[in-house]
């Protein structure tokens, strides 16, 4: 998203981990067999799937990469490690959830490190961490239809749409009403 406050250009970014394209086209077909059954208003583009490290808002385009730069620091004492995405769940109330996801399992406590270590890297950038525990996930949609009872028993599934290797970051810019939405700006390497 590009926003212009006081003639000042803006770009609404985050870091993220981002997804391989057979576990995206995993979670795809996966959601398509579902659309009718889960009547949730906006399903996410497959090429949009990541796991977010953190969200900087709205943001200059000429910090992108001292932010980038943060983002080396931070990376360039840990190794490359394994998840993987599975099961799936919601966020807000049983049955009029907000958000669809997709889990992640695997070695959780090095992405929690390395999303820990990202935020305060960044926050001698000025960009303050939220406040609530970091819970990785995949969105795969938003905001069920209004007038609609979300009954399915969510924790029966438990589909696995595959593992990887996290040897990468990458900062991406929101594009609202873009399909995709999320354009990769900077892409920093394990």
């Amino acid at each position: 998203m590009l926003s212009n406050v006081g003639n000042v250009e803006k770009w609404r970014i985050f870091i993220a981990v981002p997804i391989p394209t057979d576990i995206k086209l995993a979670l795809a077909d996966w959601c398509d067999e579902r659309r009718e059954e889960f009547r949730f208003q906006r399903w996410v583009h497959r090429e949009d799937y990541h796991i977010t490290m953190q969200f900087l808002g709205d943001t200059s385009p000429d910090r992108v990469d001292e932010i980038g730069a943060a983002i080396k620091r931070v990376i360039s004492g840990i190794r490359p490690f394994s998840i993987e995405a599975r099961s799936c769940g919601t966020f807000g109330r049983p049955d009029q959830p907000r958000v669809l996801w997709a889990g992640v399992d695997g070695e959780i406590r090095s992405l929690q490190q390395l999303q820990n270590n990202i935020t305060q890297e960044n926050r001698k950038l000025g960009f303050i961490p939220e406040d609530r525990p970091y819970r990785p996930h995949i969105t795969l949609a938003r905001k069920y239809r209004e007038g609609s009872r979300f009954a399915a028993d969510i924790t029966e599934l438990r589909p696995r749409f595959g593992s990887w290797t996290v040897d990468a970051l990458v900062i991406y810019r929101t594009q609202m009403n873009r399909q995709p939405m999320y354009e990769q700006i900077a892409s920093i390497q394990v």
